[in-house]
């Protein structure tokens, strides 16, 4: 059970007493320990050292089993899977694109780390391109064959590898062909991406006499007072529309790279690739948009509306969508640590283990610096240490942010329980452990304050939750609709991609908001746009936590089946692990039925708003 607290007020600062009885708080260190967990520097010599084994290692399988008939029976079969996973999990593979990754995210200006990289990738290309003929030559058995080996116990661990390998076998292109893709990759999308992220962190606007980078003005937005937030928002925008020269031919680059990707393989929606990417299936996708769109939009224009009612407005300035109706909690860093620790710990001791280990090894990286990207991330990697990306700022979005991440991590952490090919995990329910993780933390906080603060609070989560959901599918449209443009005529020009942008956000603001042409020009910040449809997986991981978080609080001996979901990996498909904890998600009706949380919280906020009047 979650530990009951108590709020101590304070004109300045929130209190957080804990009355669990916790293992005592690791020394923290706030900034990533690169050099105890990968190399001493870029120049370390153990860097080559592990090039040179994850080299040979592909090598020596090319030699093995390039000649050899690895489909010619079961056992065969068997021991090349085997080997093939000992490769995937192979610690030296990953360690130093890893290290060089990681600190270009500290660092957008660290030109040693960008060379290296692009030195690195270009090395390891050539060296996995030597075992491409086995993924391909797998995907090419005749169907007879794989109904067979499907069946086989022999082959039983290997059997979810195999039905999402031949699934996708169909969409594979030639050896030659595989390789012409891989070696335009990065330079076709992925710098692209750079280029625009790095011209926006090492972009400043002045500010009160101070010079600050775009990223960090951003994260200063919500400590604003409206009127200042106004004017840092016009500012903000003024610049992204500048950028927004450069994100043109950035947007069009990448979705015209992907269009002409899906049509030599056969894929036929532009989120079909996704789909499968991510172990889901186009309908579920389809479920879900068109649940939010229809009930989940009336929901948040009848929020919008109440929030410009409140504010005695006909509608909202753009960037008043988020702010707050009360006092905002002042939360360090110290006791947002605090307030985690306290219910990782409550729901299962493991996870407490999980986030203590990481704040004394270095794992998490804190606050915000000069170069440093924007946003938050988590990042994990077979045979790697996980890491945590933060910009904090002593607010209580900040803490959520931390829950979130640590959800991400903590399932990253769970799902080392399985071996190299089913570590990993699908995007659908990494987004859903982290919005697990948020939502605990936030009830805890929540069941602790006054009642006017929950006032404030219950609408925070309102908009965090609408952000979440309503303006993830608003994304997800404006992609689409930027695919299907620009594959239609060719290309898109900022001026439009912006209007794009607009139009979608007014779609699930409604009235109460107003949506200027210049705020369309958020899309040059936003990176998820470039991720290929990423965006619907927060609307559905959230809808899907929602549904666990009521299930732990009616009874929280769910928490097995929470842990059964963290640690499944990527073992299942994503319908296949929601199911087996008791969710459907082959029906429209679970995503509107977990739009229920939503529609009960924006009717409490409206009686509560009565009380405070």
């Amino acid at each position: 059970m979650l530990s009951e607290a108590k709020k101590t007020k304070s004109k300045d600062n929130f209190k957080w007493h804990s009355k669990s009885t916790l293992p005592k708080t690791p020394v923290i260190k706030e900034t990533w320990d690169l050099k105890g967990l990968y190399y001493k520097s870029g120049k370390d010599p153990q860097i080559e050292v592990d090039i040179k084994a994850a080299e040979l290692a592909y090598t020596n399988f090319s030699k093995k089993w390039s000649a050899r008939d690895f489909l010619a029976s079961a056992t065969a079969l068997k021991q090349a899977l085997t080997e093939y996973e000992e490769l995937a999990g192979l610690p030296e593979v990953g360690r130093p694109g890893r290290y060089f990754s990681l600190r270009q995210s500290l660092n957008v200006n660290d030109a040693d780390a960008n060379r290296q990289l692009s030195l690195l990738s270009k090395r390891l290309r050539k060296a996995s391109d030597q075992i491409l003929f086995f993924s391909l030559k797998l995907g090419k058995a005749p169907p007879d064959l794989q109904k067979r080996y499907l069946a086989d116990e022999t082959l039983t661990h290997f059997h979810y590898f195999l039905e999402q390998l031949w699934l996708g076998a169909k969409y594979h292109l030639s050896e030659a062909e595989e390789k012409i893709i891989r070696l335009k990759s990065r330079q076709s999308s992925g710098m692209w991406a750079d280029a625009v992220e790095k011209i926006i962190s090492n972009r400043q606007i002045v500010w009160k006499g101070k010079p600050l980078h775009l990223p960090v003005a951003l994260e200063t937005l919500e400590l604003l007072k409206t009127k200042d937030k106004i004017a840092l928002w016009d500012k903000l925008m003024t610049e992204m529309e500048k950028v927004g020269e450069m994100a043109e031919h950035e947007m069009n680059a990448i979705i015209l790279d992907a269009r002409g990707e899906d049509e030599l393989r056969g894929y036929k929606k532009p989120y079909s690739a996704t789909a499968l990417a991510y172990e889901d299936d186009e309908k579920s996708i389809e479920n879900l948009t068109h649940a939010v769109r229809t009930r989940g939009y009336k929901l948040s224009r009848e929020f919008y509306k109440l929030k410009a009612s409140y504010h005695k407005v006909p509608a909202l300035h753009y960037v008043q969508k988020y702010e707050t109706i009360g006092r905002e909690l002042n939360i360090s860093f110290k006791e947002a640590v605090d307030i985690c620790r306290d219910v990782f710990y409550s729901v299962k001791e493991e996870y407490g283990v999980v986030f203590d280990t990481m704040l004394k090894r270095g794992q998490i990286d804190v606050f915000s610096q000069g170069g440093k990207r924007g946003g938050a991330f988590m990042s994990s990697d077979v045979g790697h240490p996980t890491h945590v990306f933060l910009n904090h700022v002593s607010n209580f979005k900040s803490l959520e942010t931390l829950a979130h991440e640590m959800g991400h991590a903590i399932h990253a952490e769970r799902s080392k329980k399985q071996t190299s090919f089913y570590e990993g995990h699908s995007i659908i329910t990494a987004e859903t452990a982290s919005t697990l993780f948020e939502n605990l933390v936030f009830d805890a906080v929540f069941n602790t304050v006054s009642d006017r603060d929950k006032l404030t609070l219950l609408h925070d989560r309102i908009t965090r939750d609408i952000a979440t959901i309503e303006r993830q599918v608003a994304f997800f449209d404006c992609e689409l609709e930027m695919h299907n443009t620009i594959e239609q005529k060719g290309a898109m020009e900022s001026k439009e991609m912006a209007e794009c942008m607009q139009k979608h956000l007014k779609a699930y603001l409604g009235a109460g908001v107003l949506v200027e042409p210049k705020d369309g020009y958020s899309y040059v910040y936003i990176p998820h746009l470039r991720y290929g449809f990423y965006v619907y997986s927060y609307a559905y991981g959230i809808l899907m936590s929602t549904i666990m978080a009521n299930h732990y609080k009616a009874d929280h001996s769910y928490v097995e089946q929470i842990d059964q979901f963290l640690s499944a990996g990527g073992s299942a498909s994503v319908g296949d692990i929601f199911k087996s904890i008791g969710i459907d998600t082959k029906r429209e009706d679970t995503f509107l039925k977990a739009l229920d949380n939503q529609a009960k919280d924006i009717a409490t906020f409206k009686q509560m708003l009565k009380k405070f009047k």
